[in-house]
């Protein structure tokens, strides 16, 4: 997958950091709160995971597409009604299970469980509308999922019980994304619900899908 988004979103990082370090345009305001995003809903008809009591990671990609990870925003008011944000979730997760290689399972059979630390990256621009104590928004963004969970994949294709031959091949779970969403500010406190759409899917299903996703998040500080 080509990597012009992570590009974009890195080159909007810094253009935010150096205008914040000018002090030519308003300070960034800082938030950290907890993110999950919910099990996708694909587009197309998808099969059925095929491994039956010892599931493969690849398989089952909704344990891998979904789940809860720590959040860090920057945010930046453009002007009065507009703001700019770039988003930061981190989570520790299951990334794939490794299976035995041996035509019939040992006794003893344990999986050999892999987890990384991923992260997504995410920009996104805010339109404001005030109320008396609180503020609504309607955002738009974009984003990269799923950086770090880059894995070889080796599979073993048996001509008999004792001849085979191997294969492997370099896989990742990263894929691109569009969102849109509402949320709600009252002071320090923010919460956000959002639906993104996948239209490259990394996974064993290979369909477009939607997901829903939840934020609530603290200001840490305003940048005053």
């Amino acid at each position: 997958m080509k990597l012009q988004p992570l590009l974009l979103l890195i080159c909007l990082y810094a253009d935010v950091s150096g205008q914040q370090r000018s002090g030519t345009n308003k300070p960034v305001s800082v938030y950290l709160g907890a993110h999950t995003r919910v099990t996708p809903i694909y587009l197309e008809p998808v099969r059925e995971g095929f491994q039956i009591g010892y599931p493969d990671k690849s398989e089952q990609p909704d344990y891998h597409l979904s789940g809860p990870g720590l959040l860090i925003s920057e945010k930046k008011e453009l002007s009065r009604k507009l703001v700019f944000s770039l988003h930061q979730v981190i989570r520790y997760d299951f990334l794939y299970q490794r299976m035995p290689m041996d035509l019939v399972l040992p006794p003893d059979f344990n999986y050999s469980i892999k987890r990384k630390w991923i992260f997504d990256l995410a920009a996104e621009l805010s339109y404001r509308f005030p109320r008396r104590k609180s503020v609504l928004l309607l955002s738009l963004g974009a984003g990269l999922n799923g950086i770090n969970t880059g894995f070889r994949e080796t599979r073993r294709f048996y001509q008999s019980q004792t001849v085979y031959t191997e294969k492997e091949t370099r896989k990742s779970f990263l894929f691109p994304s569009l969102s849109t969403g509402f949320g709600w500010q009252k002071k320090n406190l923010i919460a956000d619900l959002k639906f993104g759409y996948c239209w490259n899917n990394p996974t064993y299903f290979a369909s477009p899908f939607l997901y829903p996703e939840l934020s609530v998040g603290y200001r840490l500080f305003n940048g005053k």
